[in-house]
């Protein structure tokens, strides 16, 4: 009796040590965690608390549901302090963990987080989809809170890709479920998305009105260690605009209002530095003389905290400065910095304002930065349209798998009662159906192919028919001027010359009967030049205007755009008629792969005769393919057969989106 108290004993002391080590535990994890968000600490101390409390979880038995609790409080404090990546690396533990459970809720979450990770390091195609991917889950849960926030989320990366309607309307949806759920800050950040949207669009009145909105909804949100931040977040954004308008004076109050709130400058230096800058602008903007000294503070304070998008900003301000006070030295120093820093971190806004000051600074050179300014404009006009159209077809592809999983649980269902002697006759009597329609495909196109090359054998045998029949028309032609209308003007010249030695009554009114003869002769004349002129417009009908017709016939029958340029007539002539016959075959075959398969928007035709050599050239913006993975099909067995019958050599080029490319050269 006394060993079995003695051993209950002991099992209350191990339960009360551990229940003490875990009170310990969480103290630490409290103090770690009220450490780490404290904004008077410097990053490197916040940091060092951080990892603290990253060590204490790994080395914890806390269950998954605490775990993640953690984590995620973990994953907020690394954004606070900008180390996205070991933002993103505690996010996908949360999202294992999840998954493994089935937790949709906490599965949605870190892919919301997921989404600002790549939105915060300017991935937006990623952002979106993960953005995606967490609405659809809220959406499911009922969540409308954590709903509208995703989905604003979305609409500012449509705004950051300049979808600035498309980022509207999404606002706008938002909006309304945040004022049903009351959502102070929700509200607030609606606002200030609709301002920003609106300031894209041009309309800086409305956007101001939004702006102002925002600033007034900060006295109803109930925390107030945000306010000061929103207020801040609110001034800038309202100073912008009038910036944007030209209204220097007023841009100058509201920026010197922030700039007057409270430990900003601790709180959030990049908000602060972007104001002090905008404030130096408006007063520059005001007087050329002044916000050369607000100017170098937010530079050396942008420069201090890394902060990109204020290094380069700030120096282009100060490149807009020193032009005004023509002190094209430092200006120049200012917009080479400005534009290697824009270049690194692909800001090509940025790039492009270096670029328009290039042209002021180096005029000897104005031209060559010219040249790159267009090119950079076009690039990134290209790749705005593209990002957008990635972005619609991320939405459209999820909302297609969605279906599509519905309709494969469905099929699996009748799957499991179908037999697998059921299916196993079905897989072979498509392979026996597929076989066959192969094989009549093959026939077709080999009947096709013979078809087409008696076709244009036919051609080239009417052209000769037509050669023959002129020459034989010509040969009629030049018989009837010697034997009839030469012989008749001899005779009448003949008569004539008797008036010259006899020119009495007699030989005159002789004469005047031959002089109306000169008139019938005059009519056959007429006649033989009028058969000319229709034989020279027979003639028309020679192989030049047979390949052009051939791209006529391109052009009437499909939308894709054909430019070509041919040879000039004489020397496409001379070509042989085995050549002229296989060369035919050849554009005829690559247009027709092109109108199947290439999905081509433009075709571009080349054929040239120089030195003795004959090049073709046909190139499309198609989809492509891959070369190495190239079937060799009967119609390009046939091309290439055709162009070695011709001492020929074929070369076809091509790469996937990046269109296809087909050359030939021959030796005459």
């Amino acid at each position: 009796m006394k060993q079995v108290i003695t051993l209950f004993s002991f099992f209350i002391l191990i339960g009360c040590n551990s229940n003490e080590d875990k009170a310990i535990n969480q103290k630490k994890l409290d103090a770690y965690f009220e450490n780490s968000s404290n904004v008077n600490l410097d990053k490197a101390t916040r940091l060092k608390f951080i990892d603290s409390i990253e060590q204490l979880i790994e080395n914890s038995n806390y269950s998954d549901s605490l775990r993640i609790k953690n984590y995620f409080k973990i994953a907020n404090r690394y954004f606070g302090v900008l180390e996205y990546e070991k933002y993103k690396e505690i996010t996908n533990k949360v999202l294992e963990i999840s998954k493994s459970n089935k937790d949709s809720l906490n599965i949605a979450r870190a892919e919301y987080y997921l989404g600002d990770y790549y939105f915060s390091t300017s991935k937006n195609d990623s952002a979106y989809y993960y953005y995606l991917e967490a609405e659809k889950k809220y959406e499911n849960l009922n969540d409308k809170p954590n709903l509208a926030s995703t989905k604003l989320h979305k609409a500012y990366i449509l705004s950051y890709e300049k979808d600035f309607i498309g980022s509207e309307i999404e606002t706008i949806k938002v909006l309304n479920v945040a004022k049903e759920i009351k959502d102070q800050e929700l509200i607030y950040e609606c606002f200030a998305n609709l301002g920003r949207s609106l300031s894209g669009l041009g309309n800086y009145e409305q956007a101001l009105e939004y702006h102002q909105k925002s600033l007034s909804q900060i006295k109803e949100i109930e925390n107030d260690n945000y306010k000061p931040l929103l207020q801040a977040q609110a001034i800038n954004n309202i100073g912008f605009v009038y910036l944007s308008l030209g209204k220097f004076k007023e841009a100058s109050e509201i920026f010197t209002e922030g700039l007057k709130i409270n430990n900003l400058k601790e709180i959030q230096p990049v908000l602060y530095t972007s104001l002090l800058d905008n404030y130096a602008y408006s007063r520059f903007k005001i007087n050329k003389n002044e916000g050369l000294k607000e100017f170098k503070e937010a530079l050396e304070l942008g420069d201090e905290i890394d902060d990109i998008y204020s290094k380069i900003n700030i120096r282009i301000h100060l490149v807009e400065y020193y032009l005004s006070k023509n002190d094209t030295t430092v200006s120049l120093q200012y917009n080479e910095e400005a534009n290697r820093l824009a270049k690194e971190s692909n800001y090509n806004k940025e790039v492009l304002q270096t670029l328009d000051f290039f042209t002021t600074l180096k005029p000897k050179e104005g031209l060559k930065y010219a040249k790159e300014y267009i090119k950079i404009s076009d690039s990134l006009q290209r790749q705005e349209r593209l990002t957008r159209n990635k972005l619609a077809r991320i939405e459209f592809e999820t909302d297609e798998i969605i279906v599509e999983k519905e309709a494969i649980s469905n099929r699996f269902r009748i799957i499991l009662i179908s037999s697998l002697l059921i299916i196993s006759f079905g897989i072979l009597f498509y392979i026996i159906l597929y076989q066959r329609s192969k094989h009549r495909e093959l026939l077709f196109s080999q009947e096709q192919q013979m078809a087409n090359e008696e076709i244009y054998k036919l051609m080239l045998d009417k052209q000769d028919e037509l050669e023959e029949a002129k020459k034989k028309e010509q040969l009629r032609i030049s018989q009837d001027l010697h034997d009839n209308i030469l012989n008749k003007l001899a005779s009448i010249r003949f008569n004539l010359f008797a008036l010259t030695q006899k020119p009495d009554e007699t030989v005159i009114k002789r004469s005047i009967e031959y002089i109306d003869k000169i008139q019938s002769v005059e009519s056959e004349i007429r006649t033989v030049a009028h058969e000319l002129n229709f034989e020279s417009f027979l003639n028309k009908g020679n192989y030049k205007s047979i390949l052009e017709q051939l791209l006529q016939n391109q052009k009437e029958t499909y939308q894709t755009i054909c430019d070509y340029t041919i040879s000039s007539d004489e020397a496409i002539e001379s070509l042989s008629a085995l050549v002229k016959m296989n060369i035919y075959r050849i554009i005829q075959e690559t247009l027709n792969n092109i109108n199947k398969h290439s999905k081509a928007t433009l075709i571009s035709i080349t054929l040239t005769i120089d030195e003795g050599f004959l090049y073709l050239y046909i190139i499309d913006n198609g989809v492509g393919f891959k070369v190495s993975k190239l079937k060799s099909g009967i119609g390009l067995k046939n091309m290439e057969s055709r162009a070695v019958s011709i001492n020929g050599r074929l070369k076809i080029s091509s790469e996937i989106n990046k269109g296809t490319k087909v050359s030939l050269k021959v030796k005459l």
